[in-house]
């Protein structure tokens, strides 16, 4: 796939997964109902929106390792994105399990496994930001700057 579908699409989960956490800390901190429902359906928009992004990034992988891409930077950031998908959606499950209703024990454990699904959803963003802005993925270039590039690499 030549379009670039996956850069349109990630950063929609990445503000939707975050703000779901941040309405369920507000909805814990005020005790209110409607914080939980908006983290409910931002978490359930946020977790759509990472599957459409890791779709269309797997469907990109392959340009990206023709373009010379290191593939062990690609499985990296796609295990990451992988990672951060089962993490959200297991929390997900819980809460429909729960029906958004936690008890003081269990909202711990909830913000301790969405802080560390927050931490391997940066991890994800920071890699696809390197593979791009570093490595040059799904970054088009013309023959003149491409060979400005070269001479500068050569004489560095």
């Amino acid at each position: 796939m030549n379009y670039p579908f996956h850069p349109m699409l990630v950063h929609f989960p990445i503000a939707l997964l975050v703000a779901s956490v941040v309405f369920d800390v507000a909805g814990q901190i005020w005790k209110r109902e409607s914080f939980r429902e908006g983290g409910f359906c931002l978490h359930l928009f946020g977790l759509i929106g990472g599957a459409a992004a890791a779709v269309a990034g797997h469907m990109a992988e392959e340009v990206a390792e023709e373009a010379g891409i290191a593939e062990s930077l690609i499985e990296t950031h796609e295990t990451l994105a992988l990672t951060t998908l089962g993490i959200f959606f297991l929390l997900l499950v819980w809460r429909l399990f729960l029906r958004n209703q936690f008890t003081s024990k269990m909202v711990s454990v909830y913000f301790l496994v969405a802080t560390i699904g927050l931490g391997t959803l940066a991890a994800t963003g920071h890699l696809g930001g390197s593979l791009v802005f570093e490595h040059g993925a799904g970054v088009q270039v013309s023959s003149d700057v491409q060979t400005s590039i070269a001479k500068r690499n050569v004489e560095d």
